[in-house]
Parts: structure tokens; C-alpha cells; sequence
């Protein structure tokens, strides 16, 4: 005599088997079909970094302008008249605003640091002073860390110039153009040296 037995396999994520499965969360389940979008508050877009930006450039066609709009606090990257990137920005705080005006590039460096600002140190390598000037003497005890500016698009002789750096959602910067990191490195790899750079309000 042989005995038959049938056994039914549902998926953990099959719509079946819901009727018979309680959900892991209070608030609802996820299953693998499809993604799952977080929603961010203004706060958590700066605490992480997650700026949204656009980057659809004409492979074949070269970046011929940039224009900083310091209002907007937004950057935009033409080639010709149409607009290939669009992305958000910090600039000069007050006291520190950045110089509009019309600019090329003047130099590109890749791990550029600061000859100007910086951080001190104490000896187990956390900040005492986020706001060290070059050649101001330390706290007892502490070193001087010029500030990082990788992907530096330098604009002007006194410095100025753009660069990847922390975005806090308004102008906070000693004048520079600071960009998403992943921006940054998308038009530092794609301008060259005499660019065009325009710097309005």
C-alpha cells in the first residue's frame, strides 16, 4: 500500500500566505518585490548627507559652463544651452560670502587642503576647535589639521573655489562652493582647466 501525501509550499512573501502569517513589524511587512523608500525629514537629509541631485550629461559632448546661483543655493552644469547637472550647494556664510562674479578654473587637485582654515587636534585625534585658522597658535596639547577639500576646482587667486565638503542645508562656508561628494567627483571628472565658472546672486 503506498501512501500519498501532498505537501503545499508557500513563499514567505507570497500574497496566499498572508491571510496565515502575522506581520514582523507593528506598522506592516516588507517583502523582497520591489524597493522600500524611507521617508527623510530636512534634518535627516543633513545629518546623512543625502542630497538629491541630477547628472545627465552628453558623453560626447563637453561641459562648457557652470553657474553658481548663491539664492537658489544650487549649482548647474550646462553644455552649451542645455543643462546637464543640477545640484544643491553651501556657501560663504556671512562675514565670508562668496564673490560673484565670472571665473574660469584655474587649477584642479584632486586632495586638495586648506592654506587657510582647519581644525585642532588633541592627541587622540578629536576636534578640540572646528574653527582654526592657519598659523593660530594650538590649545596646549592639540595640533593644527588643515581642512580636506578633495575634488578642488580652484576660482580665484585668494583661494576661493569649489569642492567637495559638508552641506548643512544654508550658506556656512569661509567663501568656498562646497558640493556633494558624489557631485563633486562627477564634475571634477568632467570640467577642465579654463571652464567656465559664474557666480551670480
Amino acid at each position: 500500500m503506498t501512501l500519498l501525501v501532498i505537501v503545499s509550499l508557500a513563499r514567505a512573501d507570497d500574497s496566499t500566505s498572508s491571510r496565515h502569517s502575522t506581520p514582523s513589524h507593528s506598522t506592516g511587512s516588507y517583502t523582497s518585490k520591489g524597493p522600500v523608500l524611507r521617508q527623510y525629514t530636512d534634518n535627516d537629509r543633513v545629518r546623512y548627507q543625502l542630497w538629491n541631485y541630477t547628472w545627465r550629461p552628453d558623453p560626447s559632448q563637453p561641459i562648457t559652463r557652470i553657474e553658481v546661483r548663491i539664492g537658489e543655493q544650487k549649482v548647474y552644469v550646462f553644455q552649451r544651452d542645455n543643462v546637464a547637472g543640477i545640484s544643491p550647494i553651501t556657501t560663504g556664510k556671512p562675514g565670508y560670502d562668496t564673490p560673484t562674479g565670472h571665473y574660469q578654473i584655474l587649477v584642479k587637485d584632486i586632495d586638495h587642503k586648506s592654506n587657510l582654515y582647519g581644525v585642532f587636534l588633541d592627541s587622540d585625534g578629536h576636534i578640540v576647535d572646528s574653527n582654526a585658522s592657519a598659523g593660530q597658535a594650538p590649545p596646549h596639547g592639540s595640533v593644527y589639521d588643515a581642512a580636506d577639500m578633495p575634488y578642488y576646482m580652484r576660482l580665484r587667486d585668494d583661494g576661493v573655489g569649489l569642492h567637495a565638503g559638508y552641506l548643512p542645508g544654508y550658506p556656512a562656508s569661509h567663501g568656498c562652493i562646497r558640493l556633494p561628494h558624489a557631485f563633486a567627483e562627477l564634475l571634477f571628472s568632467n570640467v577642465s582647466v579654463g571652464t567656465p565658472v559664474d557666480v551670480v546672486q
